[in-house]
């Protein structure tokens, strides 16, 4: 079993592009697409949030035999988020995204942890270390690794290794209830078979970033490494099934 743990079809209302990625998954033996809409506008966006979430349910309906939606919200937005998620699940969602408006150890942030925790569901947090210095109320591991350490019952995804592989992973390293994501960076020499020996192989997910990258470059950052059989299968699908309740 294969499953894109991390995918925006950014689909531009024609289908064309929720077809597109469909038809290259389905091409290259992908199962299943966890796919959620996103944007970095900064706070106040309530508007971008819906309209996120309305692609995200149309690439869904036209091909729900693939897709696997989760809602996207900005916690900040307070009562209005709490109802985007709870409209997320009423048509279908799986899980919850989380992007650059609340940092995840905010205040703000715990009622949604709250209703993953009681739902049994995974949070996918956007995270990345940046040498420049992190956007306003954009969430780094080090955040993800204290809230894991406060709820070890959530099921947290720290998404891109937080985009400085050897930063995440020491970040996260001693949080056992954590999971991250191989998506959104380039394959750095060993980088797959580094977080393995770190995390364990029952820690990482298989995820592209795609519309942002390509599967088979992605694919083979996991297929081609010096993983075993075994591990590669974890990463490529059996973590990801576990995490959504999906029989593999």
């Amino acid at each position: 079993m294969i499953i894109d743990f991390h995918a925006h079809v950014h689909d531009d209302g024609t289908g064309q592009w929720a077809d597109a990625v469909a038809e290259e998954a389905r091409r290259v033996g992908i199962d299943y697409v966890v796919e959620y809409e996103c944007v970095t506008h900064g706070r106040e966006q309530a508007e971008l949030v819906t309209d996120c979430n309305e692609r995200c349910r149309f690439a869904y309906e036209r091909h729900p035999d693939i897709y696997i939606p989760f809602v996207y919200t900005h916690p900040n937005l307070g009562e209005f988020a709490m109802d985007e998620v709870k409209k997320g699940f009423d048509w279908g969602c799986r899980g919850i995204k989380f992007e650059v408006a609340s940092v995840i150890t905010d205040k703000c942030v715990e009622p949604f942890i709250e209703f993953a925790i009681e739902r049994d569901v995974p949070i996918v947090q956007h995270t990345w270390h940046k040498i420049t210095g992190n956007l306003p109320f954009e969430t780094d591991a080090w955040h993800c690794a204290e809230l894991g350490r406060r709820y070890p019952e959530l099921k947290l995804v720290v998404a891109h290794i937080s985009g400085d592989n050897r930063w995440g992973i020491r970040a996260i390293r001693d949080v056992p209830s954590l999971y991250t994501d191989c998506s959104g960076s380039i394959a750095d020499f060993g980088h797959i078979e580094y977080c393995v020996e770190q995390l364990g192989a029952d820690r990482l997910l298989w995820g592209t970033d795609i519309r942002g990258a390509d599967y088979l470059y992605t694919l083979a950052k996991v297929r081609d490494s010096y993983l075993s059989d075994e591990d590669k299968a974890k990463v490529l699908g059996l973590n990801a099934a576990r995490l959504l309740g999906i029989e593999a």
